[in-house]
C-alpha cells in the first residue's frame, strides 16, 4: 500500500478552515445563546439539508449516483438517531454502515490508491465512534436537558481536580468560566461537535477540515482529565488516530473526497479536501482507422 501524505502546502488551509469555523460557531452561539435542543436541531438540519445538496451534486456533476444513495442513507440513520424513541441503536447503526458503504463502493473508481482501504476502515470506525457518542450524550447523559446534564459534572469535576500539570489551571480557568456558568450551551457544542466531525470522517468530506476539529475535540477530553494523568487512554488512542487520518488525506481513501476533487473548484480542493484538484476520469477517445475505400493501391 502507498500512502501519499499531505504535504504543508495542502495542510495549513484546512487548518485556517477549520480554526475559522471553529471561532464562528462559538462566538455566534455564545452571542445567540440558544438552548442546546434548539442547537442540536440547527445541525440536525444543515447535516440533512448538505447530504440532499451533496447527492445532488454527485449524481448532475460527479455521476456518482451509489454514493448520492449512500450520502442520503448516511442522513437518514443521523436523523433516525436523534429524532425516535426510544433510541433504536442498531437500526441507525445499521444505516449508518450502508450508507458509508455505497459511498465507498461507488467512489473506488476514484480512488489513487486501491490498497489504502485500511484508512477507509480507520476513518469509518472513528467516525461512527463519535456519532455513537454524540447520541449517548443526548439520551443517556442528559447533556441537552436544559441543566448540562452528566456535562455540567464532568465540568465540575475539572474544576475541582488537583493539577498535575502547568496547563491544567488554564484549562481548569476556562472550564470555570466558560462552560460551569453556561453548561446547557457547551453540551450541545461538544455533542454536537461529535456528531459533525463523525459524520464527515466517515463519509471522507472535508476530511482534513474533520480530522483537525475532531483532533481540538480529543485534546479538549484529554485536558479535561489531565494531561498526564493516568487515564484518558481512549482519547488519546483517538488523537493518534485523527493524526493518522489527517497526514495520509484519508478521505481519499474511498471517500467523497477522491470523487469530489476531480470536479470542484480548485479553491474547494485545496482549502477544503487538502488536495490539488485531478482531473475527471475519461474513457480514452477511439483511435480512427482509416477505410479501406480510403486507401489507394498504386
Amino acid at each position: 500500500m502507498k500512502i501519499a501524505l499531505i504535504g504543508w502546502r495542502n495542510a495549513w488551509p484546512p487548518l485556517i478552515v477549520a480554526v475559522v469555523l471553529l471561532a464562528l460557531t462559538i462566538g455566534l452561539s455564545s452571542a445567540l445563546h440558544p438552548s442546546g435542543v434548539g442547537f442540536l436541531g440547527v445541525m440536525l438540519f444543515l447535516l440533512a439539508a448538505g447530504s440532499v445538496a451533496v447527492a445532488a451534486y454527485l449524481v448532475l456533476v460527479c455521476s456518482r449516483p451509489i454514493a448520492a444513495v449512500g450520502a442520503l442513507v448516511t442522513g437518514i440513520a443521523i436523523l433516525v438517531a436523534f429524532y425516535i424513541a426510544p433510541q433504536p441503536w442498531v437500526l441507525w447503526t445499521t444505516l449508518f454502515f450502508i450508507g458509508v458503504g455505497l459511498i465507498a463502493f461507488d467512489t473506488r473508481r476514484d480512488v489513487p490508491d486501491r490498497g489504502a482501504w485500511p484508512l477507509l476502515l480507520l476513518r469509518v470506525f472513528i467516525g461512527w465512534a463519535w456519532v455513537d457518542n454524540a447520541q449517548d450524550h443526548f439520551w443517556n447523559g442528559q447533556w441537552l436537558s436544559g441543566t448540562g446534564g452528566q456535562f455540567l459534572q464532568a465540568a465540575n469535576g475539572v474544576v475541582g481536580r488537583t493539577p498535575l500539570h502547568p496547563l491544567d489551571p488554564l484549562y481548569q480557568g476556562f472550564v470555570r468560566g466558560a462552560m460551569v456558568p453556561n453548561p446547557d450551551l457547551w453540551a450541545a457544542l461538544t455533542a454536537c461537535g461529535e456528531l459533525t466531525f463523525g459524520v464527515l470522517l466517515a463519509i471522507g468530506f472535508a476530511t482534513p477540515v474533520a480530522a483537525y476539529l475532531s483532533i481540538w475535540q480529543s485534546s479538549n477530553y484529554i485536558l479535561e482529565k489531565g494531561l498526564v494523568a493516568h487515564g484518558a487512554y481512549t482519547d488519546k488512542a483517538f488523537l493518534a488516530a485523527q493524526v493518522v487520518l489527517l497526514v495520509t488525506q484519508a478521505g481519499l481513501a474511498y471517500g467523497l473526497d477522491a470523487s469530489l476533487r476531480r470536479h470542484v473548484p480548485a479553491w474547494f480542493a485545496r482549502w477544503l479536501l487538502g488536495a490539488q484538484p485531478a482531473e475527471p476520469s475519461r474513457s480514452p477517445a477511439p483511435t480512427l482507422q482509416p477505410s479501406p475505400r480510403a486507401v489507394q493501391t498504386g
